[in-house]
């Protein structure tokens, strides 16, 4: 059987990006003699990602027919008009050229609108965009009508549909009446613990770390996160504000890192200039995989006061390296609250009170963390993540069998 597995992300996209790259680590891992697994690109700097970890591409041009056939199919008339007079679209006709039996799409892609006729599988993110539609990513780039678009197409003509934890499963069948059967539950995975498993001098992320001249005396407080509204990094300003020039607790030490959206990072740091606690914050634009591990190995704790997600790759990350998470209050799934200190987004304040419980409790967090550790060791293997893609193969291979 042939699979492809249409790869859109780059580096800029964060967690989907290295969640995306540890899949194609995953996909390398199954049978050859039984599956020839190739990936979509439709980018050349994409392409040469993959091409450099010896991975199979095979180039999709996003020309101006693919592009009108895709702004068409999104208007329920005009598909109903192309199907009828049995308009074969620029994408079909290439999956079939190709003799693809299976597509995945590895998170929910305007492309996936061309693919009714196809049997395809999407990974899923979120549903925070019904919340939250005001915050202007949701009025451009996370455009809220074509979420809707590709949600309500993927839920009718999806083989399958992989959420990561139960609680975006249940919200796509409560606001969508989704098919239960479709849903397959699968925790993402990041990159970042197998780096680091396999790096046999363990001291060397020191010199990551040293060369980012960060203050040895103070407590790190990490955010790895996209400068977006939704992610919330304005609380955590708000936050130290409250410490340092209310309570005067000036031992800790923020650094945030990602990539700048809608000049949101320009926002961010006038705010902390006119509080002046520029001393107490550090940006990094896109850091490498080592420099991103070396600071997990020296921070204090994980701060995401996000707005969006009932998981997230830098929640797990924190669990593997074990160091504490604070997370925002109410929106994780219930399986991983248990293993976080949640906090009032909108309470300032409250940052402070949880830091200072932690510093008193530290059996507590010792055992939290030991908890957390155990969990993802157990649901955020590589190996759970081929049993999951495996069941999905075996049961096309099945299906396909009726008629080839």
């Amino acid at each position: 059987m042939k699979i492809a597995i249409n790869f859109e992300n780059l580096p800029k996209d964060g967690g989907a990006f290295h969640e995306n790259i540890l899949l194609t680590d995953v996909f390398k891992s199954f049978d050859n003699s039984k599956y020839t697994i190739v990936y979509i690109v439709s980018d050349k700097n994409v392409e040469k990602i993959l091409k450099e970890r010896n991975l199979k591409t095979i180039f999709f041009n996003k020309n101006l027919i693919f592009r009108f056939q895709n702004a068409m199919y999104k208007f329920p008339f005009f598909k109903f008009v192309l199907d009828k007079f049995k308009v074969v679209n620029i994408f079909e006709k290439f999956i079939k050229k190709n003799e693809i039996d299976l597509i995945i799409f590895n998170n929910p892609s305007e492309m996936s609108l061309l693919a009714f006729n196809l049997i395809y599988v999407i990974v899923f993110y979120e549903l925070q965009h019904l919340k939250y539609n005001f915050f202007p990513e949701y009025k451009a780039y996370h455009n809220y009508d074509l979420r809707e678009i590709i949600i309500k197409n993927f839920l009718k003509n999806a083989f399958k549909i992989i959420a990561c934890v139960n609680k975006d499963k249940e919200l796509l069948e409560k606001y969508y009446n989704a098919q239960e059967d479709k849903i397959v539950i699968q925790p993402f995975v990041s990159r970042l613990p197998l780096i680091y498993d396999g790096t046999k001098d363990k001291e060397g992320f020191n010199k990551y770390f040293t060369k980012f001249n960060l203050d040895s005396k103070k407590k790190i407080l990490f955010y790895p996160a996209q400068f977006w509204p939704h992610k919330n990094h304005k609380y955590i300003i708000d936050a130290i504000d409250v410490m340092v020039n209310k309570f005067s607790i000036k031992d800790y030490h923020v650094v945030f890192c990602g990539y700048d959206k809608f000049n949101h990072l320009s926002f961010l740091k006038k705010k902390i200039k006119e509080k002046k606690i520029s001393d107490h914050f550090t940006f990094f634009d896109y850091l490498e995989d080592n420099e991103i591990i070396s600071i997990y190995l020296n921070s204090h704790a994980l701060v995401m006061p996000t707005f969006v997600g009932h998981y997230s790759l830098p929640l797990f990350e924190s669990f593997y390296f074990k160091i504490p998470a604070f997370f925002t209050k109410n929106l994780l799934d219930e399986s991983l609250k248990k293993y976080v200190y949640e906090i009032d987004t909108k309470n300032p304040e409250e940052l402070s009170f949880k830091l200072k419980y932690i510093e008193k409790n530290k059996e507590e967090v010792h055992n939290i963390m030991k908890e957390s550790f155990n969990f993802y060791q157990s649901f955020c293997s590589s190996e759970k993540i081929k049993k999951t893609y495996s069941k999905i193969f075996e049961e096309v291979l099945y299906f396909n069998s009726m008629w080839k």
